[in-house]
């Protein structure tokens, strides 16, 4: 029942305020005024550990923006989002997750198409997700959180 009242309440807050940027007008067109659908998903992140014990982290991603008539076709649109990735130490999508757990989480710009996010974190990550807290309308969540590879550093 909470997590109703806050969509109710962010729905209030967003049709009654003016979207700051073209980003936020869009996502809020998107949300409550038409049908959106979202494809974001995770494809085979990869992690190094470097010379100065660091990580680096390769997370391709690929993600698609669909709306849909009130028939049921559908058809592609542009997606330009801030849409938050997520490095983790543990399954984001297990029973238990802790603020420990959570390396990073960052607002990227999401475009429509296949792109590849490169991050450098102190600890290994297990997990690599695209909006893992599924906040937009994704038909299959699945995908979205993946677990990382880990791959050898070549030698120089």
């Amino acid at each position: 029942m909470a997590a109703l009242e806050l969509v109710r309440d962010v729905a209030v807050t967003t049709q009654s305020q003016e979207a700051a940027t073209t980003e936020e007008q869009s996502l809020t067109t998107d949300l409550f005024e038409r049908i959106t659908l979202f494809d974001l998903r995770v494809e085979k992140p990869i992690v190094a550990q470097r010379p100065d014990g660091k990580w680096d982290v390769v997370v391709p991603v690929a993600a698609r923006k669909l709306r849909a008539d009130g028939k049921g076709k559908e058809s592609e649109a542009p997606l330009h989002a801030l849409i938050s990735v997520g490095l983790f130490t543990a399954d984001p999508s297990g029973p238990v997750i802790g603020r420990k757990d959570v390396l990073r989480m960052d607002q990227q710009g999401i475009r429509s198409g296949r792109q590849i996010f490169h991050f450098v974190t102190d600890r290994k990550p297990t997990h690599a997700g695209i909006d893992p807290l599924g906040l937009y309308i994704d038909r299959n969540t699945n995908d979205n959180i993946a677990p990382v590879e880990e791959r050898s550093r070549r030698a120089s």
